[in-house]
């Protein structure tokens, strides 16, 4: 969002804060894939800890209040109390959510470089600017990312859903969710083409959008919901899958003429047809989670929590000529928690994952090129391109 009240000279730009837990991932990712064992058992150890102090609580509550408090307090404890504590502890992420989210970045940007809001004193000069790709994982595309130098201090200012032009050069590390380095911060891509421009003409650097014929890659990784559905005690099994999160699976090349399904690992190409061949239906993935054994009340509804607010996800089915339909989903978010990506009612829901999924930029691109784009509905300022 551009801010009219600018000083004089420069422009300014609301930017929002990275997604929620990114920075968390950044360095936990790498751990989950690499050390798997290892953290696999701190989970474990973490989640029996939980659950220990729960029931500790609940057994002493009702031991105190076994000859202290009324029949009826005793029967409320015995059937609200994992309840309450559910709802105590999500009440208190979401305050936290909410309080975090309320905060916003300001940028300044002038001819020469940005400031920011949040990192008062500090220049960030173009003249040393650098463009590297934002990914979720190992290259799914979430935009574009600016890197800066203030001194020692780095700022990366993330454009999302921003594309760039085949062939253009960048110098800078892939940044995202997940991966070693991250965004400070970002701004829709209408926002971003403004400061890639005062950045140009400063720099010289090549920071067109692809051209109108220049096909789109949207790549297309395995459903990381899907090691739900390996044995907690398959630890080999969750190791290979979750080291295999990093890599896509396919890749489809979207131009005005073709579509073409790719292997992206080795180039191999496996169907290519003309886009009015690719039939798309809208779907709705809300697969049923197993309970847990922990502590059965708290883990029925933690259970039922999250099938509502992370395993479901809008999705679509898409039949390509010579393939099995492909089932694509989206879990997208417009700050962390608030999903970006819907179907209106009426849209089939089905009992299962995706096979795959891929990042918003590239569920746009498929949304809009299978001809769903009108049906969906979206949130945020992100949906610009």
């Amino acid at each position: 969002m551009n801010v009219n009240t600018a000083p004089a000279g420069s422009r300014q730009f609301v930017a929002e804060p990275p997604f929620w837990g990114s920075k968390v991932a950044s360095k936990t990712t790498p751990a989950w894939q690499n050390k798997f064992g290892k953290s696999y058992a701190l989970m474990v150890i973490g989640v029996l800890a939980f659950s220990a102090v729960i029931g500790g609580v609940y057994v002493g509550l009702q031991s105190y209040s076994a000859s202290r408090a009324p029949e009826w307090v005793l029967e409320l404890i015995g059937r609200g109390f994992p309840l309450f504590l559910v709802v105590l502890l999500l009440a208190g992420v979401y305050g936290w959510y909410w309080w975090s989210r309320r905060r916003k970045i300001i940028i300044s940007v002038t001819s020469d470089g940005l400031t920011v809001s949040t990192r008062p004193g500090e220049m960030y000069s173009f003249s040393d600017a650098n463009l590297g790709t934002w990914g979720v994982t190992g290259g799914a595309t979430m935009g574009t990312a600016l890197h800066l130098q203030c001194g020692s201090h780095r700022f990366i200012l993330g454009g999302r859903d921003r594309r760039i032009a085949a062939g253009t050069r960048l110098e800078a590390p892939d940044a995202g969710y997940g991966l070693p380095v991250d965004v400070d911060a970002m701004v829709p891509a209408a926002d971003f083409d403004e400061i890639l421009t005062m950045v140009g003409r400063k720099t010289g650097l090549d920071l067109r959008p692809p051209g109108p014929d220049e096909p789109t890659r949207c790549l297309l990784f395995t459903n990381s919901l899907k090691v739900q559905e390996i044995s907690s005690f398959s630890f080999r099994k969750q190791q290979q899958f979750m080291r295999s999160l990093s890599q896509a699976r396919l890749a489809i090349d979207v131009a005005p003429d073709v579509i073409r399904v790719v292997d992206p690992s080795t180039g191999a190409l496996i169907a290519s047809v003309s886009p009015a061949h690719v039939t798309a239906t809208p779907v709705t993935f809300r697969p049923r989670q197993g309970r847990h054994w922990f502590f059965p009340g708290l883990g029925n509804v933690m259970s039922d929590v999250a099938t509502d607010y992370w395993s479901t996800s809008p999705g679509m089915s898409v039949a390509v000529p010579g393939m099995e339909p492909l089932t694509i989903g989206c879990r997208d978010s417009v700050s962390g928690l608030d999903f970006r990506f819907s179907w209106p009612g009426g849209v089939p829901t089905v009992d299962a994952r995706a096979d795959y999924e891929v990042s918003g930029t590239d569920w746009l691109t498929l949304a809009e090129k299978f001809g769903l784009a009108a049906h969906l509905q979206t949130k945020g300022e992100g949906n610009q391109s």
